[in-house]
């Protein structure tokens, strides 16, 4: 008899699934609380992510837990290291979900990509989702990004931003590349507003943004430019979050005693 798999189209990564009328559940147990107009200094799009250097902002590794309606179920880490080719970053996420002792679901996601110039220049992406496996790959060319995927080839603007969050320049495009499919998404991403937010062991400040379009999803970002938070709703009903616990940066650290 196979065994079940009630969670087949989870999908957790990267906030490639629908998010709708999330919220109110994290607002009770604590995860979010709004702040008080004194308290919301915002992030400065324009000002914050001109010519974002993740290193500096991150240190070499930035670490979320995965948490399905708020039990832990993975990790996502990624990873930066300048070399003499370009940035380099790598992604990885890895859920594993049991059911009455059974491992009823597992999820394996790993992206490497370089970026020149404050453009990606080359993606590789390997999807493993419950034994059924995509990749992506993707270069510049001719001043086009040639993406091949699940969907066939398509050229698409140079300067496009995969769904990876990490680079807050993000928050100023009307359309971004799927990281999962290899499709562009057009989107209208959104200030929502000033928020606490948890964190791996306190609470910071951060600006709420939400996606809208053929991508929907929210995400958070520190007044420098950090992305500290997402959350998204899968297509079981499930709500994902991604809870950072390498967030104590010397701003987060001033968040959290004030």
């Amino acid at each position: 008899m196979p065994r079940p798999k009630p969670l087949k189209y989870l999908l957790a990564t990267l906030a490639v699934l629908a998010v709708q009328n999330a919220g109110s559940a994290l607002a009770q147990n604590g995860e979010i609380s709004a702040l008080t107009p004194a308290q919301s200094n915002g992030l400065d799009r324009n000002a914050a992510c001109r010519n974002f250097d993740p290193i500096a902002r991150y240190g070499n590794e930035l670490v979320f837990q995965i948490r399905r309606n708020d039990a832990p179920v993975g990790q996502h880490i990624v990873r930066f290291n300048r070399g003499q080719d370009g940035l380099q970053v790598v992604a990885q996420s890895n859920i594993d979900i049991s059911f009455l002792g059974f491992n009823a679901y597992s999820f394996r996601y790993r992206s490497e990509s370089i970026w020149q110039e404050g453009q990606l220049s080359t993606l590789s992406v390997k999807v493993d989702d419950d034994g059924d496996q995509t990749s992506i790959a993707a270069r510049r060319e001719n001043d086009q990004l040639v993406v091949d995927g699940p969907d066939g080839q398509k050229s698409l603007p140079p300067g496009i931003f995969p769904t990876d969050h990490w680079h807050c320049g993000v928050l100023q495009t009307d359309q971004v590349l799927n990281t999962l499919t290899g499709n562009p998404n057009a989107v209208t991403i959104s200030q929502t507003g000033r928020e606490r937010l948890a964190v791996g062991n306190g609470m910071i400040n951060a600006t709420h943004f939400t996606y809208d379009g053929q991508l929907q999803t929210n995400a958070w970002y520190d007044a420098d430019g950090r992305w500290v938070g997402l959350r998204f709703k899968a297509r079981d009903g499930s709500e994902i979050t991604y809870r950072c616990t390498s967030c104590q940066t010397d701003t987060a650290q001033k968040d959290i005693r004030g």
